[in-house]
């Protein structure tokens, strides 16, 4: 058997590590953002207190008030009282809206303070 050449050995042999960078790193191209400042931090906290107290105001009104004052509301509405739908479909459209808002608006507030995060 003959020995190699150096160029045999070489396509035999994997790369190095030290090849490549490690997976997870990143490029110096692909440089994360600098934090925010904490006067920006304060600023979007305060926002996203402000957006979940509404969001929290418009879920008590839909799920406690409007189930409250339910049975009050005598029209038909499809052969059933309209306090029932109000109680039993209404609510849950109105939890579901809450829902998509929140996650609308907090993306809008997080791009907006520079903490988006990566798709």
């Amino acid at each position: 058997m003959q020995p190699k050449g150096r160029r045999e050995q070489q396509a035999d042999t994997p790369p190095s590590p030290a090849a490549a960078p490690p997976r997870g790193t990143a490029l110096p191209s692909e440089a994360a953002p600098a934090p925010a400042s904490a006067a920006a931090l304060a600023v979007h906290w305060r926002r996203t207190c402000w957006l979940t107290a509404v969001l929290l105001l418009v879920w008590f009104l839909a799920g406690f008030v409007g189930v409250y004052f339910a049975a009050d509301l005598r029209q038909r509405f499809f052969g059933w009282p309209l306090g029932f739908w109000m109680a039993s479909q209404g609510a849950l459209l109105v939890f579901l809206a809450v829902v998509v808002v929140y996650a609308w608006a907090m993306g809008r507030l997080d791009d907006a303070a520079g903490l988006a995060e990566e798709p």
